[in-house]
């Protein structure tokens, strides 16, 4: 198997269409290809003048044998499984009986200081020579994945043109997490015939590194943005962040610090379309209040290597935000988490009024926020500032609500009032910058399932949906920038009684009177 680790750069062959000097932009070029051309040039640069302390493993060749082992294996049952792509994550244990594909998800390495154990859940791959052949897939370490009981309810994605600008992505109905014969264990099992001679499966909807690089060639085009590199991860790739606007506020939005969740990169790109649109009004309102900093992707490693929670080294990125938290583990540092280490320096020079980090959440069907209840910094005005935040998004679309979510106490009911005072985790991202700049913070979590009141089975949650969940989000942010700063005034208090009185006769209890 080849190792979990950045593949080599490209041969430079004189005589061959694929030498280096194809990296350079033609004249022909759109302005678009031509940028995507240049960040990747840029990447391969960094890549040839990397320190020999970040050096990574080349794969070895495979051996005759090994090689005779695949063919054979291919040829005697018609049928071919690979994740040797971008995002991959899949290893093949027996295809020799369509009706029973046995396969199990690669794991992470160990993830030290915080979590203490190697992650998994994350699956994409492709399945070839397989059109009308009825199949059944059966992943069989699926017990031991690190968020297993989520997979209960939960329908695998398929895909036949993943790489499309647009890609379509539809649920399996028959997908099932149970015990298969003599098994002791639940597996994740689904049926597919599929139409066509190869089809992709994924556990959501990928977002590869590749359209990453096209997201940020695209908003780089804009004049009202500006792209910056701020630092590398652990294997030498750009850190890539976006500054837009000029106001006086400063708001922060990152995603991905979990790699597999792919569907908050989705919602960056409706997120930045829309800030982007000239003819947006509430873009403009946020443009000209708010100096915007935006990191899309904060794991380009992990997104790459197939990881669901962790970097190349195996960090827990939204573990890493401050250290003393775990016993002897120190955070944010250059040599494990260079990730957050270089955001979090932008973050010192800019200060921070407003922060969102985007997430996925493998077992809950709904859109909502967690907050920085806890933190020993949490006030009076804190509490009336997330009110607000979740009022402003329940007022800008339909696919949020405050009815369900983690609470404050790991309860499952969604709570704004600090029940547990001083108990948060500073070392999660939202708590972290929170505290230490004093501001509204709040991790922004979609269901890797579905949403209830919303509910498209056909596609499930879906990156068209996730896309212009982002998009909307830009108007409730907007509305947020009178409060952020200064106390609260009458006009938002108000506000925060109207709030309280929706979610009261809408039959939600996630506000409850402290008194």
């Amino acid at each position: 198997k080849y190792p979990p680790t950045t593949p080599p750069p490209p041969s430079h062959s004189s005589g061959s269409g694929a030498s280096m000097g194809s990296a350079y932009p033609s004249p022909m070029m759109s302005s678009t290809t031509a940028l995507a051309a240049s960040v990747s040039l840029f990447s391969l640069l960094s890549y040839m003048n990397k320190a020999p302390s970040r050096s990574f493993t080349r794969p070895a060749a495979i051996g005759k044998s090994t090689a005779a082992q695949r063919l054979a294996r291919i040829s005697a049952s018609k049928l071919s499984i690979s994740s040797c792509f971008d995002s991959g994550n899949i290893e093949a244990v027996d295809t020799s009986n369509p009706s029973s594909i046995k396969l199990k998800i690669r794991e992470e390495p160990m993830t030290e200081g915080t979590d203490k154990r190697k992650h998994f859940q994350w699956f994409y791959f492709r399945a070839s020579n397989v059109k009308d052949v009825s199949c059944t897939y059966r992943i069989l370490n699926a017990a031991e994945a690190s968020f297993a009981p989520a997979y209960k309810g939960y329908k695998v994605a398929y895909s036949y043109n993943p790489s499309a600008e647009e890609p379509q992505w539809l649920r399996i109905k028959e997908t099932d997490y149970k015990v298969i014969g003599e098994g002791k264990a639940p597996e994740l099992t689904w049926e597919f015939k599929s139409k066509l001679d190869t089809v992709w499966f994924a556990y959501f909807a990928p977002f590869s590194y590749e359209r990453h690089q096209q997201l940020i060639a695209s908003v780089a085009k804009s004049p009202l943005a500006k792209v910056s590199v701020i630092g590398e991860s652990i294997q030498g790739r750009a850190m890539d962040k976006v500054t837009i606007g000029s106001g006086p506020r400063q708001v922060w939005v990152i995603a991905r610090q979990h790699p597999g969740e792919s569907m908050a990169e989705w919602w960056m790109q409706g997120f930045l379309r829309e800030l982007l649109d000239e003819k947006s009004t509430s873009a403009k309102t946020l443009r000209e209040g708010a100096t915007v900093h935006i990191v899309p992707n904060m794991n380009p490693d992990g997104s790459v290597l197939g990881h669901l929670r962790t970097n190349a080294c195996g960090a827990n990125l939204n573990r890493e935000w401050q250290g003393g938290v775990y016993p002897g583990y120190d955070a944010p540092t250059l040599e494990r988490s260079p990730e957050v280490y270089c955001v979090l320096e932008e973050m010192k020079k800019s200060g921070v009024d407003l922060f969102i980090d985007v997430h996925g959440d493998e077992m809950i069907p709904d859109n909502f926020f967690a907050g920085g209840q806890g933190i020993p910094a949490w006030s009076k005005r804190h509490e009336n500032l997330y009110i607000l935040l979740n009022y402003a998004v329940l007022r800008c679309t339909n696919e949020f609500q405050v009815f369900k979510g983690y609470g404050d106490d790991d309860d499952p009911t969604h709570k704004c009032i600090n029940t547990s005072p001083g108990k948060a985790n500073l070392a999660v991202a939202s708590n972290s910058i929170g505290n230490r700049f004093n501001c509204l913070a709040a991790t922004l979590e979609m269901p890797f399932k579905d949403t209830s009141a919303t509910a498209e089975p056909v596609k499930g949650w879906s990156p068209e949906r996730a896309s212009k969940f982002g998009s909307d989000m830009v108007g409730a942010f907007s509305s947020l920038l009178p409060h952020l700063v200064s106390e609260l005034g009458k006009d938002a208090l108000n506000l925060v009684e109207e709030a309280k009185k929706f979610t009261v006769s809408s039959g939600s209890d996630w506000y409850k009177q402290s008194d």
